[in-house]
């Protein structure tokens, strides 16, 4: 069997039935045979086959293109991975795909242990410095391999960044596909919000949806009027503005002025009032904060829901400190005068009790206050003896006053000191993330220019990840690749003296990611149904129009360098061949390559290697449409295609590979490779 893209003949081909004007062929195949190619995974779990082995196995199976996905963990010391193939394996690999006329056109990093570049630990649950440069490293390593290798291609990595809640994600909150996901039923209610502390990268604290804030019930402006500052200034308050006992507008910017807001007293229950600050009144508060900060001109990050709920809280706490602090200082300055005077008056009765004689000196005797009081008999002393019983209590106060005090004002100072360096997880992930992509496409962008073997250009990127993450939804996916782009171009400007189109070029050429169909295809489990009665096909056939619409955006941003073309039989995550699940895969390439995009396509349909060896392969080109060579059938209207004579008589699915009893050959006489002598 001759495998082409189009009808072959040649003079020897003869025909063993009588020749018929075959049909015109009405569309072509989606994409040809040579064009589809397979992921190879570095080691076998199957069969134990190591690298070069795969491939070879995956070459006579008929791929022309492979994508290698190393699956041992970045933290095993040995068993895969770039620093385990050295110069005479990599020559290997590269000599077998030419000797084959195979391209290997890239690799995919371990998801067993690389699942981001943000250094995000999900086992640990924090931002991990060491862990994101660990990671980055296995990717540069990854991109010189596959220069090794091949000459060039991608190099990407399964893309979950940071856990994030979805029904309140921003691409949730807007346009036509507005509020149609959820995590699940009651999400919006029982989220959680991570906020972690950018000094140690350790998440701080979480905030739950359902868990409500507290604060004290602070006197307002109950209209709006002209009036003064706490400086004296005239300005405008408005309505619900915080002011002090006199009326005087207090700056909510301005960490001294919130201790003059003034609690409303409870004369009833005899205390301050307090009231609850639900969910949804946090982040109504937080946009209303952050348009004031822009109309007075606050240098200063907009804040969101969970880092304005953290602010809150820790402002309370803040104010305690302080509080306490004022209040131990109150009588401060006032005990520091009556220390002098005292002391003073010390000295004086100290020379005036010298200068009396013993025997007169009862005439100096004087009550003792602090023995003053009803049944108590009086107890006179000399003044010397009474001073220094008051210098020794007012030493003691402000010993007191000097530990408690300082030590409520260092509190306040790390409280202040620890709001302005907690932000949200989402807010510090990302940064994190951009700055490592960046930092992997310059290095793309060096071995490409540097290494004398590479033909083509490497690229390096995000693979579209699963939705209980940020970069599995196609507009995180999008953000990540274009503001790592941004960062890379800006890093090129300075880094390198590039000019500002050429590095942008670059960064478009060097930045890119991996759509993988299946992955998409898991936003179904989270897609809200339209109403009660809706059928499951009815969903399932607005999903398909949601996933259509997503591919088709991907395509525009121009963020998609190489396409996993996989399937699954529902939401859940599968590794099936194209056509034998129930998304649109083969409709979704087919947008791709009508539509300008050039990179290349694999399978990754491995689940169904356990039904027939080769079905990855096979079942991807019958989805496609691919033809065959028709000189040996009669021609057959539209042409001969894959599907035509797939799994018929010389290659039907599962055929058993051993034989059993006498069909065995015996093993007394044979070679040590297992080939009989005869």
């Amino acid at each position: 069997m001759q495998f082409s893209t189009g009808p072959s003949y040649t003079p020897m081909d003869r025909e063993y039935s009588e020749p018929q004007n075959a049909a015109p062929r009405l569309e072509k195949p989606i994409i040809p045979i040579n064009e589809l190619g397979i992921t190879v995974v570095e080691k076998d779990p199957v069969t134990g086959g190591n690298i070069i082995q795969n491939v070879d196995a995956a070459i006579r199976q008929g791929t022309s293109k492979i994508q290698l996905v190393f699956n041992q963990p970045s933290y095993n010391a040995i068993g895969g991975r770039p620093k385990a193939y050295g110069k005479e394996v990599r020559e290997g690999l590269r000599e077998l795909a030419r000797a084959n006329n195979v391209t290997i056109e890239g690799v995919e990093m371990p998801t067993s242990s690389i699942t981001n570049l943000s250094g995000f630990d999900p086992q640990r649950f924090n931002i991990s410095d060491e862990k994101r440069h660990k990671d980055l490293q296995e990717v540069k390593d990854a991109i010189k391999f596959i220069a090794d290798v091949s000459g060039g291609g991608g190099v990407d990595v399964w893309s979950q960044e940071f856990t994030r809640n979805i029904v309140d994600a921003s691409w949730n909150q807007k346009g036509k596909w507005a509020g149609q996901f959820e995590a699940y039923e009651t999400e919006d209610k029982f989220a959680t919000e991570y906020l972690v502390d950018k000094r140690t990268g350790h998440v701080m604290q979480e905030i739950r949806h359902s868990s409500d804030i507290f604060e004290p019930v602070f006197k307002k402006a109950g209209k709006e009027h002209w009036g003064e500052d706490m400086k004296g200034n005239k300005i405008l308050i408005k309505a619900g503005d915080w002011v002090d006992v006199d009326g005087k507008w207090i700056d909510p910017f301005n960490n001294e002025e919130l201790l003059y807001r003034v609690p409303e007293w409870d004369p009833t229950n005899k205390k301050f009032k307090s009231e609850r600050v639900p969910w949804d009144r946090i982040v109504e508060r937080t946009k209303d904060f952050n348009e004031l900060a822009k109309e007075r001109s606050v240098v200063m990050e907009p804040l969101d829901p969970a880092e304005y709920a953290f602010r809150l809280n820790f402002e309370n706490k803040w104010m305690q400190a302080r509080g306490h602090s004022l209040f131990y200082t109150t009588q401060y300055e006032e005990e520091l005068r009556r220390r002098e005077a005292l002391k003073k008056a010390l000295e004086y009765y100290g020379k005036v009790e010298k200068a009396i004689p013993p025997e007169e000196q009862w005439k100096m005797l004087r009550e003792d206050p602090a023995m003053h009081g009803m049944f108590i008999p009086p107890e006179y002393k000399k003044p010397t003896e009474i001073i220094r019983q008051n210098l020794d209590q007012i030493q003691h106060r402000l010993k007191h006053v000097h530990e408690a005090s300082a030590a409520s004002d260092a509190q306040a100072d790390e409280i202040r000191r620890t709001m302005d360096e907690v932000v949200s997880l989402k807010k510090y992930a990302k940064d994190k993330a951009v700055e490592s992509y960046a930092e992997a496409g310059l290095s793309a962008f060096d071995e490409t220019r540097n290494n004398r073997r590479v033909e083509r250009p490497i690229h390096v990127g995000p693979e579209i990840g699963w939705p209980t993450g940020y970069g599995g939804h196609p507009d995180e996916f999008i953000e990540l690749i274009k503001e790592s782009r941004k960062k890379m171009t800006e890093r090129l400007q300075k880094e390198r003296g590039i000019s500002s189109d050429e590095a942008k070029s670059f960064a478009d050429q060097h930045l890119k990611g991996c759509f993988d169909t299946s992955h998409l295809g898991m936003w179904l489990q989270h897609f809200k149904k339209e109403h009660p009665q809706e059928s499951e096909e009815q969903r399932l056939g607005r999903f398909k129009g949601w996933y259509m619409e997503m591919v088709a955006k991907m395509q525009k941003e121009g963020v998609i360098g190489s396409v996993q073309a996989v399937d699954s039989a529902t939401s859940a995550h599968g590794h099936l061949p194209a056509g034998q699940g129930i998304f649109p895969v083969v409709e979704a390439v087919d947008y791709l390559k009508s539509h300008g995009f050039t990179g290349f396509v694999v399978s990754e349909g491995h689940e169904e290697e356990q039904f027939g060896r080769g079905r990855i392969l096979l079942q991807t080109w019958r989805a496609f449409g691919a033809d065959i060579a028709d000189s040996y059938f009669a021609a057959t209207p539209g042409g001969s295609r894959w599907s035509d004579v797939a799994e018929t008589y010389f290659g039907h699915v599962n055929p058993p590979p051993y034989v059993v009893g006498e069909y065995r050959p015996t093993d007394d006489w044979v070679f040590w490779s297992g080939v009989p002598l005869e």
